[in-house]
């Protein structure tokens, strides 16, 4: 994190409206990118967002250190997807559709790479979706949201050595599904 960033995070706790939105505007494709590989319909990705943002602009206040200020965010979209959970008793998927963002395709590819590219993607993601949740959350936080084991360990609320495990363990399953893709 930067400083310019450190600042505006505690401009917001310190209550300054202009702040609160300058990190609603720097984090929400963060929060939707996380909400997308939990939940496939984007009617609940936005709701579940919305939810997310005003407890970010009500809560931004409750942060004691601003370094933390990406785990807290993390805690509270989790504490609201499994609050969703709770609430639905639903199995919620992460595959998007097609035409929706956050695919992997390079446009400077030429049309085969694309096509590749696109099957493959496709693939990830279907591996991804039939993740149990205790290994799906883990792995999105990690390669998606780029948190550490630490910190993902603060979220989840389990010991660091299983996070590493789930996440190893889905990087397996992974890794099979795509195997198995490449072979076929």
């Amino acid at each position: 994190m930067n400083n310019d960033e450190i600042e505006t995070i505690k401009k917001a706790i310190n209550g300054n409206r202009q702040a609160i939105i300058k990190l609603i505007r720097q984090e929400e494709n963060n929060i939707y990118s996380t909400l997308f590989y939990l939940k496939k319909n984007n009617d609940e990705i936005n709701d579940l967002m919305q939810d997310v943002l005003i407890k970010l602009s009500k809560k931004i206040y409750q942060l004691k250190n601003p370094l933390y200020f990406k785990t807290w965010l993390n805690q509270i979209i989790l504490n609201t997807y499994y609050d969703y959970l709770r609430k639905n008793k639903k199995i919620f998927k992460a595959v998007p559709d097609e035409n929706e963002k956050n695919n992997i395709i390079d446009d400077k590819n030429n049309p085969q790479d694309r096509v590749l590219y696109t099957e493959l993607d496709k693939v990830i993601r279907n591996s991804i979706e039939n993740l149990p949740i205790q290994y799906r959350i883990p792995i999105v936080l990690r390669e998606l949201q780029g948190l550490t084991y630490n910190q993902i360990s603060n979220i989840t609320n389990v010991s660091q050595g299983t996070v590493k495990s789930r996440i190893s363990r889905a990087r397996s399953i992974i890794q099979d599904k795509v195997r198995k893709y490449a072979q076929e």
